[in-house]
This record gives structure tokens, sequence and C-alpha cells, in this order.
């Protein structure tokens, strides 16, 4: 029999919750065993002789893996002892490193997920500018300073007749430290250098024309655009791989957030409230601690 509902992404999402309870509890139930037994099973001996074969492409001997085996029963007696002897409390390393492994816990299982391609169309559309390839202008501008001509669109004019009668265009105009040519330049590009709004001038003028002024945040402009790429919008298909990256990241921020507030509910919380005298300072900090605020508990 086919699961066809098995590729619901509500099911899967659903299912990852039930996975991260029933993972939880496993390690509920591991603190509740005995701290005493150490159990190597075939599953973890044929994990350790996996992990080996993929390091030096080919299985253990005997000999390798008996070492494999004795290496980690030491590793795990050290590790149970340090629990024990609290090595990792007050270790800002060791806490972030155990935050960001329940995070890829979280990250791994939303990866599984193959979601169909009705839901990434839907995603694609919902965010269509994201995979907008944007227009790309190459042109020329000479700066005409507004502060210092009385007449600039005059000016304007003087120069334009000037151009077309062949004149070198780098000799005309006012000194600035813009660049007389811009190559293959986006719209947001051009905006950051010439202020909002800019680009939108540059929209439908001629090619391979002298034209303008056209107002920026510095003054004036005359413009020539050598060249346009106009903006692309790609198919799907054409992007399919970004989408899903980019819908997989959604939906590990959804998982992610779930699980805090899952497991946030376990514990009750309180914060103290800081009166408007408090002294809030930074103590200075050891290598490898994270900065702890004055009168937080050690």
């Amino acid at each position: 029999m086919k699961l066809h509902w098995i590729k619901d992404p509500s099911v899967q999402f659903a299912l990852i919750g039930a996975l991260l309870f029933g993972i939880h509890s496993l390690f509920q139930d591991r603190q509740s065993a005995s701290s005493g037994d150490i159990v190597i099973s075939e599953s973890r001996i044929q994990h350790i002789s996996a992990i080996f074969a993929r390091g030096w492409q080919r299985p253990p001997s005997a000999q390798e893996l008996q070492g494999l085996i004795d290496d980690y029963i030491r590793e795990e007696v050290l590790y149970r002892e340090a629990l024990n002897m609290g090595l990792d409390q007050g270790d800002a390393v060791i806490r972030r490193r155990l935050r960001t492994k329940m995070e890829f816990l979280a990250k791994d299982l939303v990866d599984a997920i193959d979601p169909p391609d009705s839901l990434l169309e839907q995603y694609h559309q919902t965010h269509l500018d994201r995979y907008t390839h944007p227009a790309r202008y190459t042109f020329e501008q000479i700066f005409l300073d507004s502060n210092k001509r009385k007449e600039v669109a005059e000016d304007a004019r003087i120069v334009l007749t000037r151009l077309t009668a062949g004149r070198d265009p780098r000799k005309q105009g006012d000194h600035s430290l813009l660049q007389h040519r811009f190559d293959s330049v986006t719209p947001a590009r051009i905006d950051r250098v010439f202020g909002s709004d800019f680009s939108q001038q540059l929209v439908d003028l001629p090619l391979n024309e002298w034209t303008g002024p056209l107002t920026s945040s510095y003054g004036e402009h005359l413009v020539r655009i050598r060249h346009l790429d106009p903006q692309q919008q790609p198919e799907f298909g054409e992007v399919r791989a970004e989408v899903l990256r980019d819908w997989q990241e959604q939906e590990r921020r959804k998982v992610l957030q779930t699980q805090y507030e899952t497991l946030r509910s376990k514990y009750r919380i309180s914060v103290a409230e800081l009166s408007p005298e408090s002294n809030v300072k930074t103590e200075s900090v050891e290598p490898g601690d994270s900065p702890r605020l004055s009168g937080e508990a050690e």
C-alpha cells in the first residue's frame, strides 16, 4: 500500500514534532538509567566502523576496530565522569556547542522533507521579487555642481551642444569624486552611489545619447547609457534549487521556534526587574567565557 499522505508537509511537520518529543523522552530515559552501564551495541560498532571507512576508504581491520572500540569506551568513561564532576557547568563554549546541536537536530529533520513542487511554486510566487534578476546599466556621467552654477539648466544645454559636436566628455562638467563610467551596475547600486531613486530617472532613456540633466543628491548630471541588460524573471524550474533552499530555511526557523517554545514551557522562568538606578556593567572575562552582567548568578 502506498502511503501518499506521508508526502503532505503538514503531516511531515507533525511527525517532526513527535520526533522531537520522542527524542526528548529518550534522553530522559537515559538520564534515569544506571550511569554505571556502558553498552556498546552492534549498531554502535557498525557506526564506528563506517566513520573509519569514510576517512580511510577501507574498512578497519579487526585490530583497528578493537582499538576504535577501546578509544570510544575511554571517551565515554571520561565524558560521564566529567559530567558527574560538573565540568560542563559554566563553560560558554560547551553551552554554545550544545545549543547548536539542539538546533541541528531540528534542522536535519526539516532537510529530510521533500516538499511537492506545488508548494514550492506557491512559495516562489509569494517571494517573486527575491528571484528576479535586476536590470544592469553601463553608463557615463558628467557632473554639474548646482551649488557653483547659477543657471545649471542652461549650462547643461550648452554642455550637451558641445558633446553633440564631438567634444571630449571627460573635459566637460565639474570636478567630483564620482567616477566617470559605471559598468553593469544594478539600480540598487546606482541609488547607493547617487542617492535614492536616481536609478528611476534612467528608465526609458535612449541608448548612446547624452541626456539630462538628472538630479542626484550631489547635483545635476548628464548621462549616456552605453548598455542595458533588462530585468529578468526566471521560470520556476530555473530557480527551483534556490527556492527549495529558501523554503527549507523558512521552515527551519519555524521548527526551531516551536522547539524552543515547547522546551521552554517545561521551566518556570523568573527574571529580576532592574530598577532605573541599577548599575549594569560588563565585567572582564576570560577567553572563551561569555560576558556576564554584574549581579548575574555564578
